[in-house]
């Protein structure tokens, strides 16, 4: 076996105190016995409320820079849209087409975002609509081909993706693909399990879905993760807490970081799991259990958020990575 020296080339230290933290150092704490190293730790902490309480909302950006579209706490859908500077929402013009469900995980960047799909009642209407946001306002463009909703989305206004959705309740589970290439939808590689209520994003040569299934609550909710790799779908590790109705934080690709955040297991639940290209891992829960929410489309290993969700709420999120000191434990 390999020791600490010949794979670093020095010692560990021996210290009577905590030394001034140096990402990845290890260390010996004499004064407690204790071996120990600095690593990076995440956490959720409280961010500026949305101005209308909502669910079923969809969300693009960062956590600095973020939009929602749409949603509703009771029927019918409403119109809002809003913007984050990572202290406080801001309403900005509308979306031109009430819906709800369109996705938690958008498409593209708080100037530059795109919303697909989605639902309303009444009457009962499944959309294939999309709209786009310049920085100012909402128009929309071509529509996809399968008009569904509870789906999940990724990438950005010129190179986009949509996948899994619905367009009936318990019934048509989808598992079409299709990419968006800045002025027209072009059906894909299928999902190999079709869903709805699933998370997800990533751009159009690496992305990631997870979760879902066939209805906003199952008795035995779904742990499958599959990736893309630009022309197919390929099933890896699972989640450790299978739920539908969560949210996806991608990062740049799929192969590197991800998130996947609240959901219904079938009672809401708080689980967050941070995927690192291979597998998942249970991370800091949410302070507030909840479904339904808008994440971000452009989330990075130390910056991610969610707003809204189900029980109605306007609370904002943010996950943020520090140094922490932990100790080595031998059992």
């Amino acid at each position: 076996m390999a020791e600490y020296k010949g794979i670093k080339g020095f010692k560990v230290q021996s210290l009577a105190s905590d030394p001034t933290l140096v990402e990845g150092q290890v260390w010996y704490n004499t004064t407690g016995s204790a071996l120990k190293y600095q690593a990076q730790v995440g956490a959720w902490a409280s961010g500026g409320a949305l101005n209308t309480a909502r669910r079923n909302i969809t969300g693009m950006g960062t956590q600095t820079a973020a939009i929602t579209g749409g949603g509703n706490s009771t029927w019918p859908a409403i119109t809002i849209s809003e913007t984050y500077n990572g202290t406080a929402w801001t309403e900005v013009n509308d979306i031109n087409t009430a819906r709800s469900n369109m996705g938690s995980d958008g498409i593209g960047t708080q100037g530059a975002a795109q919303i697909q799909g989605g639902y309303n009642q009444p009457p009962a209407t499944t959309y294939n609509i999309c709209e786009q946001y310049d920085g100012t306002s909402w128009a929309e463009v071509a529509d996809m081909n399968t008009p569904r909703y509870v789906l999940t989305s990724g990438g950005t206004q010129t190179a986009g993706m949509a996948m899994g959705g619905t367009d009936t309740p318990g019934a048509t589970h989808y598992d079409v693909t299709e990419t968006w290439n800045g002025s027209a939808w072009t059906e894909v590689g299928d999902l190999n399990t079709g869903r709805q209520y699933l998370a997800g994003g990533g751009p159009t040569t690496a992305a990631l879905v997870m979760s879902g299934g066939p209805a906003p609550a199952v008795p035995t909710a779904p742990t499958a993760t599959e990736s893309w790799n630009g022309s197919s779908w390929t099933t890896v590790n699972t989640l450790n807490t299978g739920r539908t109705s969560g949210s996806g934080s991608v990062g740049p690709s799929a192969s590197t970081f991800a998130l996947m955040v609240g959901g219904e297991t079938p009672s809401v639940t708080a689980a967050t799991e941070q995927w690192d290209g291979t597998s998942w891992t249970e991370v800091a829960d949410l302070a507030t259990a909840r479904s339904q929410m808008a994440g971000n489309s452009a989330a990075s290993t130390t910056a991610a958020m969610v707003a809204g969700g189900n029980p109605v709420t306007a609370i904002t999120e943010e996950w943020t990575v520090a140094n922490a000191v932990k100790t080595v434990t031998v059992s």
